[in-house]
């Protein structure tokens, strides 16, 4: 009998192990269902129409299932907004997050229609909805669920509301929002890479903090408005 308990156990805590092994990363989307190739061209038709914005896709929770898929990305990397986008539907588990300020070009100027790529976790530090991290080539990088695209205005300011998402399970990393800006005037492309980290992240040790400064990451002061909302104001530098 007692063996028999010890049997019991083993194979539970085995079982428990593996599916944290199983949450921890998730495959890329295969070819596309024939519900996720409706819902793509029902939005592609939307957009030509003018009929809704790449905004109220993203906020559309019917479309949350599209978001990892490469046709639905291009779309709203095709069609994105200028000025401010949200990348949340209203039912996003966590706190509100509010994110401008102004890109500037190599010289200090504001850089108008620079292309931004956002994406980052959730408020469980989850770029899928099925586990950690997104497996194979650029996995997280090419199909987090929470992502979006907007063009700079004409003064270079951007805007985009999101929730303050959290650091990885198991990681020391801090929590962060990926930002990628491409920005093509006559005298040559400019781009940057960088990350949106939190000053009062408790992750953020004398260390990391060092680290993510000598790696060009932007540590920002967050602060509550009086509608609740966080906010964070960061100014970008291109190269």
């Amino acid at each position: 009998m007692k063996s028999l308990l010890i049997f019991i156990l083993v194979f539970l805590v085995a079982c428990a192990a593996g599916q944290t092994t199983e949450q921890k990363f998730t495959p890329p989307p295969g070819d596309e269902p024939a519900d996720i190739k409706t819902l793509i061209d029902r939005g592609q038709i939307w957009l030509q129409a003018e009929q809704t914005t790449t905004t109220g896709l993203l906020k559309d929770v019917k479309f949350l299932k599209t978001h990892e898929y490469f046709r639905f990305r291009k779309l709203i990397r095709d069609y994105a907004v200028t000025g401010n986008t949200t990348i949340i539907t209203i039912d996003e588990p966590g706190e509100h997050l509010t994110v401008n300020g102004t890109i500037k070009d190599k010289d200090g100027k504001p850089a108008a229609n620079a292309l931004m790529y956002i994406y980052q976790t959730s408020s469980k530090g989850w770029y899928s909805d099925k586990a950690y991290h997104i497996s194979g080539m650029e996995g997280d990088h090419r199909h987090a669920r929470l992502f979006g695209y907007l063009r700079t205005d004409a003064n270079g300011k951007y805007e985009f509301e999101t929730i303050k998402p959290n650091g990885y399970p198991g990681s020391e990393l801090p929590a962060h929002i990926h930002v990628f800006v491409e920005f093509t005037p006559a005298s040559g492309t400019q781009n940057l890479g960088t990350e949106i980290q939190f000053e009062d992240d408790p992750r953020l040790t004398s260390t990391m903090r060092e680290r993510s400064k000598n790696e060009g990451a932007h540590i920002c002061r967050v602060k509550r408005g009086a509608d609740g909302v966080l906010r964070v104001e960061t100014d970008l530098s291109l190269r």
